[in-house]
């Protein structure tokens, strides 16, 4: 074996490194590999990052898609909105705030993404079918349900006129596709196919009041309209949610749950008289006065729909503010008198039709999102109900679900003004409701 020089400089460097270690070529062989090591990290860092900006733009681009903002309120009332979270301590000592605030946008955003995704595949196609669709209050009331992302199909129906309406509404950019029947074009077939397996019926058909109308002289012209539309109801789409629209509620309801009856498919839970355009009056009118903000308001409305008959409960509004009993008989007296005001106001040219299309599709949107499973749908309605002893039918507050009424909510408790309030609307709303029923039963 031959011996190594150990004379010679390399050869003695190498065989004292080996022998006895070299303390200092130690160390820059592991600050080599310590940089090394940092520049791998560095660079998968950087890696991780840019797969985050991509995963942020395809969650933005793909999974949201074409987010609706349909607020409906208009599902009330409808929308969800993207934020970023609050800044939290950060995770790691190497982790810096821009990092940290991606991190939680990210993290929000999916979460978000999800959600949404989830809802998407929650909702399915409804049919909706519109009675009196090329009326006053139709018209608009078909626009605006034509606007609802739960809507798929919307059908408009009218003695005559309908075919305009709907090729005009037809060319809104929503996903609705719109058909349009009317008797005079279509016949008998013309209401038959407009009704056909729908989920949801709104219907505004019948007369408008004009000055010196009373909801009695509009019972007698609306009653035979509502009968007949009902009747169609009851063969071509009996699980259908009808919502009555056409006045005088007090009595058209009734006799709808008559008429549904005598076909054998009366559904108590599917039966609603819309009294949204009440609700809506008493949160617009207490808002304004008290300095509020409109859609933040709640004001449960109770009785009928007519006159005397209809009590706003100012004690139970949200937010709370201090009123009056001046103040609280004023609100009281103009809630109740609402339409009245708008028929003098178009001095004999037309009724409340645009505030009650908004209600009609408001108080539609919400059967439609309980239809659809969305939890916590509540809404003042008129119903059967047992909640007041002695009349047939009330409206208070209701929880809706699939199937229509989930829950009838009582009266809360009531000030001595709405007490007597109460007390006062009983004859009236006793005479309505039985007014309805003998016209349904041939009396």
């Amino acid at each position: 074996t031959t011996t190594p020089n150990v004379y010679n400089t390399s050869s003695t460097t190498t065989v004292l490194s080996h022998l006895v270690g070299d303390t200092k070529m130690e160390s820059y062989a592991r600050g080599k590999h310590t940089h090394k090591e940092n520049e791998r990290k560095k660079e998968k860092h950087k890696t991780k990052l840019v797969k985050k900006r991509h995963a942020t733009r395809s969650i933005f681009s793909s999974s949201m898609g074409p987010i609706s903002l349909f607020k409906v309120q208009f599902r009330s009332e409808i929308s969800s909105y993207f934020c970023i979270p609050r800044r939290k301590t950060l995770t790691s000592i190497t982790e810096t705030p821009i990092m940290a605030s991606t991190r939680r946008l990210l993290k929000s955003v999916s979460s978000s993404a999800r959600l949404f995704s989830n809802h998407q595949n929650q909702t399915r196609g409804y049919k909706v079918a519109v009675l009196g669709a090329a009326g006053g209050i139709g018209q608009p009331c078909g626009l605006l349900m034509k606007m609802n992302p739960l809507v798929t199909e919307l059908r408009l129906y009218d003695i005559a006129g309908t075919p305009g309406v709907a090729a005009d509404v037809s060319h809104i950019n929503t996903k609705a596709q719109v058909k349009g029947y009317s008797q005079a074009d279509d016949g008998e077939d013309g209401l038959k196919n407009a009704l056909k397996d729908c989920d949801l019926v709104i219907i505004p058909a019948g007369v408008p009041r004009k000055p010196g109308m009373t909801r009695d002289d509009l019972f007698k012209i609306n009653a035979g309209i509502v009968k007949g539309l009902v009747e169609a109801c009851a063969e071509n789409c009996p699980k259908a949610m009808l919502n009555i629209i056409s006045n005088p509620v007090n009595s058209t309801v009734p006799i709808a749950a008559e008429t549904l009856k005598q076909k054998g498919v009366y559904d108590k839970k599917k039966l609603f008289g819309v009294t949204t355009l009440d609700v809506v009056r008493a949160k617009t009118f207490y808002a304004e006065k008290k300095g509020l903000e409109t859609a933040k308001v709640d004001v449960p409305v109770i009785g009928g729909h007519a006159g005397v008959t209809i009590l706003p409960l100012f004690s139970q509004a949200t937010p709370k503010a201090a009123l009056t009993d001046d103040e609280i008989d004023a609100l009281t007296k103009r809630t109740q008198d609402g339409g009245t005001e708008v028929v003098a106001a178009k001095a004999g040219k037309g009724s409340a039709t645009l505030s009650m299309a908004y209600a009609g599709a408001l108080f539609g949107d919400a059967c439609l999102r309980a239809k659809n499973g969305e939890a916590g749908v509540v809404e003042c309605t008129y119903v059967e109900s047992d909640v007041v002893p002695g009349v047939e039918f009330f409206a208070t507050k209701v929880s809706l679900g699939r199937e229509g009424v989930e829950k009838i909510h009582g009266t809360g408790a009531l000030t001595a003004y709405e007490q007597a309030g109460l007390d006062g609307m009983m004859s009236e709303l006793k005479d309505s409701i039985q007014k309805g029923l003998d016209f349904a039963k041939g009396a």
